[in-house]
């Protein structure tokens, strides 16, 4: 072959190699590869410096990640920890939103290098639109994550206290008050709608909750309680001195617990701990009215709803408007009330019906519900509750919920025909809870059977609440 013809050949080849074909697959290629592995496309064009940079920082990212999976794969409380721990949340708003725009600038540099003004229009369009769809996603993705990294640590900073002590378990369980508030503008003082005691068992996560109703009277209060002075032989007052008359009365009496910022929750601990001869580690007052944010929030529950249930009261019967009875689900509005109506039922059959509803959120808030609706869950969640819970404590409680999935939720409640609540014998209430936490941990296997009745008073006293109801 001649020099000429050699000179040709190459000449052709070069052309061929720097044919719009192949220059369209080359800008798709750096494309990917900046997906795939920043910095590698950058690599391959010849681009060193910003090409080891990312890949190394990018390499180093993923090393880390798999050094925590590796470490932590076992220890699910600690990483639940650092999701509810509010530095560690900034750190990673502010590095998710420096990693999204290096990750873009790269986008746009790769863009760059692929020369489009170098490819025809309907080429350099394509090539463009592919980068800039893919800078909107990591932009969009980056904003929505940032959005509920931001929500999420102002309502662990705003409802979780960082300044109380822990409480350590007590014969191998956390006992939490659940108080659900019925504070109203034409309402003297806080009158507790509904108590129940979550007692939770600090390894496994099984739950045996407790349920009191307000009505109870005659209830002892713990000792050394400032209360047992005033009533040695229990709340003995006469028939208006119920158990949720606690709270106003000792919110009266600053005296009686000089340090503490609201006398009336502590004077109602004291009761339950009294009535239940149970410790009681951590409260968590509930917002009735910001319940329905929550259920609104996650899309619903869903219920069986056993028989039409009021959604009014007795001043404004004029309404006659009911849940209808049936499978079905139900938003915030009718969630609140299926706990609380009071016509056509009574305190012990709406009991029973919070404990469904209870058990229901429970098991329907999946973790993929959880994500999904991050960021409204965070800011009802700033309406809903007020607690003494630790922020330290978050990532344990987060992963007993978690172990607790699926295991039976036993119950028992302190009411007719099984208990009296005018004249309570409190040494059998006593035994009874302590059947109920032995039976949840093994320790006795249960007795007998429940008398026939309605779901909603089966569930006040089962061994299996899902089943009950």
């Amino acid at each position: 072959m001649s020099h000429r013809a050699s000179l040709l050949g190459r000449g052709y080849q070069d052309q061929h190699l720097d044919s719009p074909r192949v220059r369209f697959r080359r800008a798709l290629l750096l494309c990917l590869m900046t997906v795939v592995l920043p910095g590698s496309g950058h690599l391959a064009i010849g681009k060193k410096i910003v090409g080891w940079v990312a890949v190394t920082a990018w390499v180093a990212a993923v090393c880390g990640g798999v050094w925590l999976l590796v470490t932590y794969r076992t220890d699910r409380a600690q990483v639940l920890d650092w999701f509810t721990d509010p530095d560690i949340l900034l750190t990673a708003r502010v590095g998710l939103v420096v990693v999204a725009v290096l990750w873009a600038a790269l986008f746009v540099d790769a863009w760059r290098l692929a020369s489009p003004y170098s490819l025809n229009f309907a080429r350099a369009a394509l090539i463009t639109v592919i980068n800039v769809a893919i800078i909107g996603g990591v932009a969009g993705s980056t904003a929505y994550a940032s959005q509920v990294i931001k929500v999420s640590r102002e309502t662990v900073t705003t409802v979780f206290p960082d300044d109380v002590p822990t409480s350590t378990p007590l014969k191998g369980r956390y006992n939490i008050l659940l108080v659900g508030s019925d504070a109203r503008g034409d309402r003297e003082g806080v009158r507790p709608d509904s108590l129940t005691v979550a007692s939770v068992d600090a390894d496994s996560g099984k739950v045996v909750l407790v349920s009191l109703p307000r009505n109870l009277q005659n209830v002892p209060f713990s000792k050394g309680s400032p209360m047992r002075q005033l009533y040695p032989y229990g709340y003995n007052c006469g028939s208006e001195c119920l158990l949720n008359a606690v709270h106003t009365e000792a919110q009266n009496r600053p005296d009686l617990y000089p340090d503490s910022d609201d006398p009336g929750l502590d004077a109602t601990i004291d009761a339950i701990e009294g009535a239940t001869d149970l410790k009681v580690n951590y409260f968590v007052m509930v917002n009735l009215n910001g319940f329905k944010g929550l259920v609104d929030a996650v899309g619903g529950v869903e219920m069986d709803v056993e028989s039409p249930i009021a959604m009014f009261g007795h001043d404004d019967a004029y309404k006659q408007t009911y849940i209808p009875a049936g499978r079905r689900t139900l938003d915030g509005q009718e969630a609140l009330w299926y706990a609380r109506s009071r016509v056509q039922s009574d305190d012990y059959t709406r009991m029973g019906r919070q404990k469904c509803l209870m058990a229901a959120m429970a098991d329907q808030l999946s973790p993929t519900k959880v994500l999904t609706n991050a960021t409204k869950i965070a800011q009802s969640g700033k309406e809903l509750l007020s607690t003494n819970i630790p922020r330290k404590e978050l990532g344990q409680f987060a992963d007993l919920a978690l172990k607790s999935r699926g295991s039976k939720i036993r119950t028992v409640s302190v009411v007719p025909p099984e208990f009296n609540t005018v004249t309570p014998d409190y040494d059998a209430i006593h035994a009874a809870i302590q059947m109920a936490i032995d039976t949840s941990e093994g320790v006795r296997k249960p007795t007998g059977t429940a008398p026939k009745q309605p779901n909603a008073r089966k569930a006040n006293n089962s061994d299996d609440l899902d089943a009950d109801c």
